[in-house]
């Protein structure tokens, strides 16, 4: 599911201008699909329209956020390749530093360059984040 069109992209949140129409289309389906993860798709199927106001205009914010890190980055492509820079090893002469991640560390700091900081600031508002376990009392 999108959580935003193309109009709002365009005209309510004027991202930067994508290279086409058919671009824009696929950069949406793309960031909402990240959304949808790192919120655990918690707003997957209808969950998404019995939320309250504020936290659909955020989560909206935070979708054309990260279509515009895709225009910005030159598409989804380059992002999900994992630009993150992680240096693992370096050595220099007889120095080695070995960064000593690995593992799913990895993965995450892979991942990290795949996510618009600008999302995951305006996502962290909501509690849309949180991977803990909820009690009732």
């Amino acid at each position: 599911m999108a959580y935003i069109t193309p109009d709002y992209y365009k005209n309510d949140y004027m991202g930067a201008p994508a290279p086409s129409d058919e671009d824009l289309n696929r950069y949406i389906k793309r960031a909402s699909d990240i959304i949808d993860e790192v919120t655990s798709y918690r707003l997957y199927g209808n969950k998404f329209d019995k939320m309250p106001d504020i936290i659909k205009d955020i989560v909206s914010k935070a979708t054309a956020a990260q279509v515009e890190f895709y225009v910005v980055k030159a598409g989804t492509a380059e992002v999900n390749a994992g630009e993150a820079s992680s240096m693992d090893s370096v050595s220099v002469g007889s120095f080695s530093y070995s960064g000593g991640s690995g593992g799913s560390d990895r993965n995450s700091v892979r991942d990290a360059g795949r996510i618009s900081p600008a999302a995951l600031s305006l996502l962290s508002k909501t509690g849309l984040l949180y991977r803990g376990v909820f009690v009732r009392g």
